[in-house]
């Protein structure tokens, strides 16, 4: 199986979703923020990363615009999971190059189909 990063400041919820996706049966890393997540991502070439937009220091969007110009980490599909309901962070999201966008609360079969979706793509 796939190695999946979760970067997410709030320790609860990446344990919440690194524990789902653990019994799903994938390796999960987990980073505390952007920084660290993209450090985490070029040392260990992750199939895909979850991370969250609002963050302190690097926000989601910063951490998937300077993934994605890094020739060594662009091609890993990248998936907001986010508590975020405005419209226009769904948008731009995906104008950064993000494959999806969950919204928090989310269900468990959601966040495991889009991680197979993504992961296949």
């Amino acid at each position: 199986m796939s190695t999946i990063l979760v970067i997410d400041d709030n320790a609860t919820e990446r344990d919440v979703v690194q524990r789902a996706l653990q019994k799903a049966g994938y390796t999960v890393l987990g980073a505390a923020d952007g920084t660290t997540g993209i450090k985490m991502a070029r040392e260990n070439s992750p199939g895909l990363i979850i991370c969250d937009i609002d963050m302190p220091g690097l926000s989601g969007f910063e951490t998937l615009k300077m993934l994605k110009e890094d020739p060594q980490t662009q091609s890993i599909p990248f998936v907001f999971l986010t508590g975020s309901v405005d419209a226009m962070a769904g948008k731009l999201g995906r104008e950064l190059g993000a494959e999806e966008y969950i919204e928090k609360p989310f269900s468990f079969s959601k966040l495991l189909a889009v991680v197979g979706s993504s992961l296949r793509r």
